[in-house]
């Protein structure tokens, strides 16, 4: 049975010929729906044009009031894209010539035979199929279109003239001055939602309510990156509206938690008047975009607003951290987890009423650390599963010394990590990434768990693969497998499908089109060939 269910209505005034076609072949199993009988042409037109959407019309061309070739005619003059099929007792060309001049799928003559209605509705089904296809891959690409020239704007990876012609064509206008970058994300402290187990589903879902809530206005751009964000380019802004983004954002976030029970996180970059310095606003909402860790409820974090008050500072620079934050930014991890070990003696000495911005210090610590691991291309979450406990723990202590216990810990994890990639990227990593492949290919390996293995980013670790190989990972993992396959071919009796397993490929449909794809030959095509 076809999952695209087809509308058809049956036009003849004889009744006999209706109800036969009705009953003559099983529309459902054919993929079809027969949603209308009627006895003249007229009545089907009326029928019609408050239900458009009418996929197929079988018609019989001689009615007495309004004929199958003066419906045909209407359908057309309307620009209906309705599929038509013609059905007569008059073998005449004349009729058959105008039929075929309006567009019609065929033409068959009465008795109907039931074989070649048959054939003619497959045919009508999957030209129909093919042209749905097509409508979805032109919509699909448009909105891929859109979606990258987008993404070059805010990463300010473009051409000029790229810019011009493609935001042309695909209505996007930077004409207006005024242009203002929010980026949204699901906040990291929110536990058992489980849309959030499918990291891509949730963001096209985030992204439709997004859509949803921006509605018909056509200044307001959302789109998403390969980091799974959601990203809103607001255009033809001023002052005042500059004013009410906060506000729209904040009943975006409040819809997306209603809709989909997921809490989001809106930064909204600071402000700019040129295209060009697009990219300069989504830079200052990534700034604060590590505070997605640390919220522990939808809100709205806007960068104009994130002023450092004097008493925080002054408490940094007592806790040593203008000094530490210094050590960060030069990457000498070491010295900052030394020097970390003083900060607990200190802390003691101060008298601080508000234990919130003792808390705040740590924090922006640890974005700071946070924000070098993202220049590195590492996603902490993937390869530290305690650190959500850590931050958890770190909001729950209620004294200065659980404070900094909690603060130390989660330091040491990202000044280690730190430590660990800036080791790994000063040694021959692929090196040793290689060594692992060869040894280990015929398990599931995939990029990210190499990463976790090796203390390296995936994205990281799959360019240095790409450059030092010449080759992606997935090549690399199959030419490994196929030479190794082809060793058992040789020496061993075993099946191709025992061979396929070993090698690591569970469907041996999928082995067989690597080997072929990577040698030229079939499994056994090799064999006999040697």
């Amino acid at each position: 049975m076809s999952s695209i269910n087809r509308k058809v209505i049956i036009v003849d005034d004889e009744p006999l010929i209706r109800e036969g076609l009705h009953t003559i072949v099983d529309w459902e199993n054919l993929g079809f729906e027969v949603v209308g009988l009627f006895e003249d042409g007229e009545d089907a037109w009326e029928f019609l044009q408050s239900n458009k959407q009418i996929d197929v019309v079988i018609t019989d061309i001689q009615m007495d009031v309004c004929t199958g070739l003066e419906l045909l005619k209407r359908i057309r003059d309307a620009d209906y894209r309705t599929r038509v099929l013609i059905i007569s007792g008059y073998d005449e060309f004349s009729y058959l010539r105008e039929a075929m001049i309006r567009g019609i799928d065929n033409y068959l003559l009465k008795p109907i035979n039931k074989e070649e209605l048959i054939r003619s509705l497959q045919q009508i089904h999957e030209s129909l199929l093919i042209e749905y296809r097509k409508s979805r891959e032109l919509f699909e690409g448009t909105l891929l279109m859109k979606n990258n020239i987008l993404n070059q704007l805010v990463m300010n990876n473009y051409s000029i003239r790229d810019v011009h012609e493609k935001c042309g064509m695909l209505n996007i206008d930077l004409e207006d001055s005024g242009f203002q970058v929010v980026v949204m994300d699901t906040i990291t402290r929110q536990r058992n939602v489980p849309l959030l187990k499918e990291r891509q589903l949730s963001e096209f879902a985030i992204r439709n309510v997004a859509q949803e809530a921006i509605a018909i206005d056509e200044r307001v751009y959302v789109f998403g990156n390969q980091q799974s964000q959601i990203i809103l380019l607001f255009t033809g802004i001023n002052h005042n509206s500059q004013a009410a983004i906060s506000k729209r954002m904040e009943e975006m976030i409040a819809l997306i938690q209603k809709v989909l029970k997921i809490q989001v996180v809106a930064f909204i970059g600071k402000p700019c008047t040129a295209w060009r310095d697009i990219y300069l606003s989504y830079q200052s909402a990534m700034e604060i975009y590590d505070y997605r860790y640390f919220v522990d409820a939808a809100s709205v974090i806007d960068y104009s607003k994130q002023n450092r008050e004097k008493r925080k500072e002054t408490i940094s620079k007592e806790l040593g951290f203008i000094h530490l934050n210094f050590l960060i930014e030069n990457h000498d991890y070491v010295a900052v987890l030394k020097e970390l070990e003083s900060t607990g003696k200190k802390l003691q000495e101060i008298q601080v009423p508000d234990l919130s911005i003792i808390r705040t210090v740590f924090i922006d610590f640890a974005l700071l650390c946070m924000s070098q691991l993202r220049q590195m291309e590492f996603e902490i979450l993937e390869h530290a599963s305690h650190f959500p406990k850590s931050v958890d723990a770190l909001f729950q202590a209620d004294t200065k010394e659980k404070l900094y216990e909690h603060f130390i810990h989660l330091s040491q994890t990202l000044l280690e990590t730190l430590q660990r990639l800036k080791m790994n990227r000063n040694t021959n990593i692929v090196e040793k990434v290689v060594k692992f492949i060869d040894s280990h290919y015929m398990e599931g390996l995939t990029l990210q768990e190499l990463s976790q293995q090796f203390h390296i980013s995936a994205p990281y670790l799959g360019k240095r693969l790409k450059i030092e190989l010449g080759q992606q990972f997935n090549e690399y993992l199959h030419h490994v497998r196929i030479r190794n396959a082809k060793n058992l071919l040789l020496i061993s009796g075993e099946s191709v499908k025992d061979i396929a397993e070993k090698v690591g490929y569970i469907e041996p449909n999928y082995f067989y089109s690597q080997f072929k794809k990577i040698t030229g030959k079939s499994p056994m095509e090799f064999k006999k060939g040697n």
